[in-house]
Parts: C-alpha cells; sequence; structure tokens
C-alpha cells in the first residue's frame, strides 16, 4: 500500500507511518552583480567593460575622464568632468582607458536615482528614468548650467542644447532627449 503523505508545520513531510523526511527549501536564482568599478585608472576592455555607468551618489571634487591613451597628455582626454553630484559616462569600446578620482562607485545600474520624476537638482540624469520630459523651470542660481543631451560620452557633439543662467530658467526637454545636466540652478520643477 502506498503512504499518503501530510505535510508538518516543521518543514518535514511525514508518511503515514510517521517517518520523517525533509523537505527541500525551493531554489532562488543568483542574481548577479551589475558591473562596476571605484576609482583610479583603468584599460578598458582589461579591466572594465566599455558601456553606460553611474555614480548613484552624489561625491565631493568627482574628476573623471575618457582616454585615449596613457601617456598623461592632454590630447589623450576625449572628454572630461568635475561635479560634485551624482554622474553619468558612456565608455566606448575604442577607449583606451577611463580615469576616476573622489567620484566612489561607478555602476552599471542605471535605474533611478531621483525620489521625484518631476522635481530635481544637480547632477546628470536619464530622461525617462530620473525625470520625466517636459517644460521645467528652476528656482536659479549664480553660475548655472544646464544641458539637454543626446548621449552620455561628454563630448559636445552630444549637446542639443545648452545655456548659462543668472536667476531662473526654463526649458523644454524632449521624450527623445537621452539626458540632462544641471549644475548651479538651484531645484527645477516641471511646470
Amino acid at each position: 500500500k502506498e503512504s499518503e503523505k501530510r505535510m508538518a508545520s516543521s518543514g518535514e513531510e511525514k508518511t503515514e507511518d510517521n517517518t520523517a523526511t525533509t523537505t527541500a527549501a525551493p531554489s532562488q536564482p543568483e542574481v548577479p552583480a551589475l558591473p562596476h568599478f571605484r576609482d583610479g585608472i583603468h584599460s578598458v576592455g582589461t579591466d572594465i567593460e566599455p558601456g553606460t555607468y553611474r555614480t548613484r551618489e552624489a561625491s565631493s571634487r568627482c574628476y573623471y575622464s575618457r582616454l585615449s591613451g596613457f601617456e598623461g597628455t592632454i590630447q589623450e582626454i576625449i572628454s572630461n568632468d568635475n561635479t560634485n553630484a551624482p554622474a553619468i559616462v558612456t565608455i566606448a569600446s575604442t577607449d583606451k582607458g577611463f580615469s576616476s578620482s573622489h567620484c566612489g562607485t561607478w555602476t552599471q545600474d542605471l535605474s533611478a536615482i531621483t525620489a521625484s520624476s518631476t522635481s530635481f537638482e544637480d547632477g546628470i540624469f536619464i530622461v525617462g528614468t530620473d525625470i520625466n520630459p517636459g517644460t521645467y523651470q528652476s528656482t536659479g542660481g549664480g553660475r548655472c548650467y544646464y544641458a539637454r543631451l543626446k548621449g552620455f560620452g561628454g563630448t559636445v557633439s552630444e549637446i542639443i542644447s545648452n545655456d548659462n543662467a543668472d536667476g531662473p530658467a526654463i526649458i523644454t526637454i524632449s521624450k527623445t532627449d537621452k539626458g540632462f545636466r544641471t549644475s548651479g540652478c538651484g531645484v527645477w520643477t516641471k511646470k
């Protein structure tokens, strides 16, 4: 006669004759960690892979640069930036290196870093992820700079439009824009 099994509250199975057997817990698939790296000078394709990375937190005196070589000349800088706010950069497969100091951790976790998608301060943001497209007005500040972006490589050719303002500013961010960069402009709020 075949024994019927019933579940005990301890996670053991007991057969009709009270013999205990242990039930294995269902296994959870492992979620691979997204690529990430910290400050330093890295060789692209060896130390780090090309792709889009971001710092998820503000970091004072962050400096980073995409490099075409390692001789330390200014001519080898493809693009660079100084910021105290969260940053995003796309490292191309043709880049030789990437240099970063005081930036913290760079990660390919490109999920939203904003608490609100319609109000934000300094940083580089992904349109449609961090912020919504639309028309925004800033509270203003001295030395305000902002730019609509079609990419995150940090090159002039990726700027759709940009401006400097001494007071409040208004900008329309299109749904086709990849990103928006702002520094020293105060709080942007969707109108």
